[in-house]
């Protein structure tokens, strides 16, 4: 096995899981994709680490939400990641340490491990700040709960739990104004005074 390989099997992994448990996940897992791809170029991380971080950091949790403990979901991907790199004899030691910190620091830290865990960390931001992760994440809360108040609650709850996340300057200054916009729709969303702003 080699890079490139590594990266297919992480992908591939995550994808099969996410249609297992959960296709809409994939659309969300394809924008923290580029926007880590993004940031580790405009940041100079490790391309290849990142992308296998952000392939691994949710790869379970299809399975986790499935069970009903999504919060367990940090813990079982770190776990497969372990699992996968145990077969993977070309990297060294500090870079398989590397991959499980980005895995398990993609809610963030107070101190990240490295530059790559951080770029992981905040492309994972994109899908609930950025307008096409709102939206569409709006759209699948839509058929899961069928219930407006809960559905912008949970909206409200990711938008804010991903914005206090977020701590690289490229990402605050592309989602700042994103995360304003949809604060105040939703803000205006969940008041009972329907009058105009």
């Amino acid at each position: 096995m080699d890079m490139e390989n590594l990266i297919k099997k992480a992908d591939d992994f995550n994808r099969a899981e996410i249609q297992k448990y959960n296709p809409d996940m994939e659309f969300l897992y394809d924008i923290s994709l580029e926007a880590g791809i993004k940031l580790a170029k405009q940041y100079g991380a490790d391309e290849n680490i990142v992308k296998i971080g952000i392939s691994l950091m949710d790869c379970k949790l299809p399975e986790a939400s499935h069970l009903g403990t999504p919060k367990q979901h940090i813990l079982m991907s770190s776990d497969a990641t372990k699992e996968i790199l145990k077969e993977v004899d070309f990297l060294d030691e500090d870079t398989k340490e590397n991959i499980i910190k980005c895995v398990e620091q993609h809610h963030g830290a107070e101190k990240f491990f490295s530059l790559e865990a951080e770029v992981v960390s905040n492309s994972d931001c994109y899908k609930f700040i950025h307008p096409k992760g709102v939206l569409y994440y709006a759209s699948m809360l839509g058929r899961r709960f069928h219930d407006f108040d809960k559905e912008l609650e949970q909206l409200n709850f990711k938008l804010n739990e991903k914005h206090n996340v977020l701590s690289l300057d490229f990402a605050k200054e592309e989602l700042e104004p994103y995360y304003e916009f949809f604060q105040k729709a939703i803000n205006k969303a969940q008041s009972k005074d329907n009058t105009s702003a």
